[in-house]
């Protein structure tokens, strides 16, 4: 088989892949907020504790089928699951249509990762370590292989990404007494950094910053509230976005 129709293969197959992916970052975002143990038991309602048939895991299709209820007892199941697994199909899509071929994987890594990050930090403004770290090793691994003229960017992007949140939340706890960042916002930008190097951190930082700003105005509003100074929101999504766009098409010239 020629090369090129080999790398074509195993990008289909990952890209076939992506709803099932979906699906287990959907329970694996659920379980973490639930407190439960990550592992790969088998996957059961956490209403009545039934286990699930083959037919009931199929993504997207099951609750469409299902009517959003389990078969067994008619609890309800959250939008969160199809949601999510459609998210990773979108992240494989968008990967097929804007990447090269040699970069579509592991573009498709970086994007389930940033899912999975961004559906725990919704639910329990959290990052697990576990993740920011699979973020940034496999930035850096990304960078070693095809990239290695420029790995010390993308080593130098993964520090600075760290140390620049975590100076900023030193600070502002300093002058006003509670924190402000995270420190999973600085693990997560960390990780980041490994994948779009120190360069794309400023045009990573002004897109989150950006997008962030633009949902808590349009959404106070929707809502009729105001914006004051206990107006919190979990950054992590938004520095998903800033990340991704940075990774897919570029740092913005300013």
């Amino acid at each position: 088989m020629p090369p090129g129709a080999e790398m074509f293969t195993v990008n289909l197959y990952v890209g076939l892949a992506s709803p099932f992916i979906g699906s287990a970052i959907a329970a694996g975002a659920a379980r973490f907020a639930s407190g439960a143990a990550w592992g790969l038991s088998p996957s059961s309602c956490p209403a009545c504790g039934r286990r699930l048939g083959v037919l009931e895991l199929i993504p997207v299709v099951s609750w469409v089928v299902q009517r959003g209820k389990c078969r067994g007892c008619a609890a309800s199941i959250p939008r969160d699951y199809p949601l999510i697994e459609l998210g990773a199909v979108g992240v494989a899509v968008w990967a097929w249509l804007t990447m090269p071929a040699h970069l579509f994987a592991a573009t498709c890594v970086m994007g389930w990762l940033l899912l999975a990050l961004s559906a725990i930090d919704i639910r329990t403004r959290r990052l697990p370590d576990v993740l920011t770290a699979a973020l940034a090793l496999s930035g850096l691994a990304m960078a070693a292989i095809v990239n290695q003229d420029r790995f010390i960017e993308h080593l130098l992007g993964a520090m600075a990404g760290y140390l620049v949140f975590v100076t900023i939340e030193l600070v502002y706890q300093r002058l006003r007494g509670r924190d402000g960042l995270g420190r999973g916002d600085a693990k997560l930008l960390g990780g980041i950094g490994a994948w779009i190097g120190i360069t794309g951190l400023p045009s990573c930082i002004f897109v989150a910053a950006l997008s962030a700003i633009a949902w808590v105005v349009v959404t106070n509003m929707l809502r009729g509230r105001t914006i004051g100074g206990e107006t919190s929101v979990a950054f992590g999504p938004f520095l998903a976005v800033g990340g991704w766009a940075v990774w897919v098409y570029g740092s913005l010239t300013f």
